[in-house]
């Protein structure tokens, strides 16, 4: 499986992710979808862990409930051909805080892939999210690119990664 797919596999995240323990592909009632395939304007539930559990994680790693969050997301842009991904944060109100994550993959002039994962948060509540979280959720940024590296690289799933938070 390559990198591009692995990132993809929202249902194996509980297998090696230690921020993200799951992301659930929704229609806009909240329905899970059949094929769990990510597309444009489909939603995600997300739980995560701020900061991330302690690597190596695995489908019976328990969470820790005081650190779990869950956030609702919209998918915003998928591009399979330049291997980018993007949501926005469905919140209420939008005009007090948004946030927006992107993930991107690209290859090295060495044949190795470039992962980068930025999430930008903007409102007057964005200071509020910093202050509480910005620790923790730059830790879990780097925490899942470290973990995605290593699944990857476990032998089966391709070229060695780079990785960028």
């Amino acid at each position: 499986m390559s990198v591009w797919e692995t990132l993809l596999d929202f249902r194996a995240y509980a297998e090696w992710n230690p921020f993200v323990r799951s992301q659930t592909v929704t229609n806009a009632l909240g329905i899970p979808t059949d094929k769990q395939t990510p597309e444009e304007n489909l939603r995600l539930v997300i739980q995560a862990q701020i900061p991330p559990l302690p690597l190596p994680v695995d489908v019976n790693t328990p969470t820790d409930p005081t650190h779990a969050q869950t956030s609702f997301e919209n998918i915003t842009h998928i591009d399979t051909t330049n291997r980018r991904l993007a949501w926005r944060a469905i919140m209420l109100p939008q005009p007090l805080l948004g946030a927006e994550r992107w993930q991107a993959l690209s290859t090295t002039e060495d044949g190795k892939t470039f992962y980068e994962s930025v999430e930008v948060f903007e409102g007057p509540v964005s200071y509020v999210v910093d202050a509480l979280f910005a620790q923790g959720l730059q830790e879990g940024f780097e925490t899942q690119a470290v973990a995605l590296k290593s699944r990857v690289e476990r032998g089966m799933y391709g070229p060695p990664v780079r990785c960028s938070t």
